[in-house]
């Protein structure tokens, strides 16, 4: 009895705490309000962060609870650069994976559901992993690496609880119980925190970095490489325990068009190795520039971009008898780059890759699981559509949308540099409007997408409204309105194969005599001759 007392008080102290709502919900999925779906929970990303005010929240993608037959589900762990940061929602490679597989196998249904967070490191993807077994995943889908300093529970970051794997992971299983959220909150208070991580004047990139000057070679150096390895290995290990295989790209960086953040005077100066680069790839000595620039990235001491032994161990994950598959978006970006050095044709500043870098990643991942046979084998491919580059639903306002929200990121530590100044004699598109309102969070996505369709309805753009409505349906995919009108306007295109597919989709959520109408008119200008098949 003496012996079980204080366990019981636990107990009870435990049960309390679950009464009074204290604390945050731990679930990594949660129900919508219908019950028919889950979604990312918003809360579990307080799990990994010590200061509450800097845990991100990634984006609310339903899947249904129940997985139908005919159902490929495929989940994302990733960092910002997975998000789709500065774009975010349609400008993630997981949509535009989506919207190419789902028109090439229109048989199929594709579930491609991010889970990635911004500014968090592979102790989040461990830990997902853990729930992310129960819910039918066919594959899983990684792109991560960068943030293994300054992401959350990074060896260097503002929110570390420690630099040992073991430690860390017996940190967040306390974490899951609602005596061990208070006793960390306790703990938090007492101990203090520094000021700048809760500065909110100050981007999330200065909030997070606590060590802003990591030599190359250092125990700390070294100490996160070797977290991103144990936490992966332990992750694959379990995926391969269940027989679902995963498909991890490698990771790319700028390597031309950014100097280095901080850099020493030692041998082991990332300025002297940048200025090498330059000097080399003025000279057209390509090959030369290239290593400096890497050099120059391996050196620089914000540790913003990750070490190439970071990709090194990615390759080394993939082999024979493994059920993980080597994604290498690294050399299609490569393919796509001045003198296969990596620049501003594809990235946006440091890490982040602009639409058509994003573009390169998705292509990256499906040419991996069409080679893996993953991916079935259509029989009738007559309502297959191949996908060009400008079939993609984006629009002026993508790319404005996030050219803004990067001057507003480099304008602040540790780019400073300053926006660009705006002709004086420029007029405003709708688009520029809106992405700006967007970017300083006057009006949401939501609104802008639905002021944005209404625009170019009244000015009788099709292509463009078609685009955004298509933006839609990857957003809200069991929204059948979304999908009849983008029927209705691949139809008025004379897109007969698109129609059909978004005038199917929108007759399985919400079954109606105007879609079946609007289904036979499409087959009929699609193959007339066998129009009484086509009807049947």
């Amino acid at each position: 009895m003496a012996f079980a007392l204080p366990f019981l008080v636990l107990i009870l102290v435990e049960i309390i705490l679950h009464c009074c709502h204290y604390g945050y919900d731990t679930h990594l999925f949660v129900e919508d309000k219908t019950g028919k779906y889950y979604y990312l929970n918003p809360e579990i990303s307080q799990k990994y962060f010590t200061v509450q005010g800097n845990a991100t929240k990634g984006n609310i993608e339903l899947f249904p609870k129940e997985k139908k037959a005919g159902t490929l589900r495929f989940f994302v762990l990733g960092e910002s650069s997975s998000v789709g940061f500065p774009y975010m929602h349609n400008g993630a490679f997981s949509r535009m994976l989506k919207y190419r597989l789902q028109l090439e196998y229109p048989t199929v249904n594709f579930e491609i559901i991010n889970l990635s967070l911004t500014a968090v490191s592979s102790y989040t993807l461990y830990d997902f992993s853990k729930q992310l077994v129960n819910y039918q995943p066919d594959a899983i889908l990684i792109y991560a690496g960068h943030n293994e300093y300054y992401g959350a529970l990074g060896v260097a970051s503002s929110s570390s609880i420690g630099r040992n794997p073991l430690w860390v992971r017996m940190m967040m299983t306390l974490k899951e119980y609602k005596l061990g959220q208070l006793t960390f909150r306790i703990a938090a208070k007492i101990k203090g925190t520094d000021k700048r991580t809760t500065d909110y004047s100050l981007t999330l990139m200065e909030r997070m970095a606590h060590d802003q000057s990591i030599p190359y070679n250092s125990n700390l150096y070294h100490q996160g490489i070797q977290q991103f390895n144990s936490n992966m290995r332990e992750m694959l290990n379990l995926f391969n325990q269940r027989h679902i295989p995963v498909y991890i790209s490698n990771l790319v960086y700028n390597q031309k068009n950014l100097k280095p953040f901080i850099s020493s005077t030692d041998n082991f100066s990332a300025a002297k190795q940048f200025q090498k680069g330059n000097a080399a790839y003025a000279q057209k000595d390509f090959t030369s520039a290239k290593s400096h620039y890497i050099l120059a990235k391996e050196y620089d001491r914000l540790r913003f971009r990750a070490p190439e032994m970071i990709n090194t161990l990615i390759k080394s994950y993939a082999g024979k008898g493994s059920n993980v598959y080597l994604v290498d978006a690294l050399h299609e970006f490569e393919i796509q780059s001045p003198h296969t050095i990596l620049d501003s044709t594809l990235l946006l500043e440091h890490v982040h890759p602009n639409l058509a870098g994003q573009r390169l990643i998705s292509d990256a991942f499906y040419v991996e699981l069409k080679k893996s046979g993953i991916l079935p084998v259509l029989k009738d491919t007559s309502l297959s559509l191949a996908i060009a580059s400008e079939d993609y639903p984006f629009t002026a306002y993508d790319t404005i949308f996030g050219q803004t929200a990067i001057w507003i990121l480099k304008e602040q530590w540790p780019f400073n540099e300053p926006i660009p100044n705006e002709d004086p004699h420029h007029v405003r598109s709708y688009e520029e409007q809106l992405a700006g309102a967007c970017a300083v969070k006057q009006i949401n996505w939501f609104e802008s997408m639905h002021s944005l369709y209404n625009y170019y309805e009244q000015k009788q753009d099709l292509v463009d409204a078609l685009h955004v409505m298509e933006g839609l349906c990857l957003e809200f995919p069991y929204e059948d309105e979304y999908f009849l009108l983008a029927g209705k306007l691949s139809l008025m295109q004379d897109k007969e194969k698109k129609a059909l597919f978004y005038l199917n989709k929108a007759y399985e959520i919400a079954p109606s005599r105007e879609v079946r109408s609007l289904m036979v008119l499409a087959l009929n200008h699609h193959w007339p001759k066998n129009f009484k098949n086509n009807q049947k």
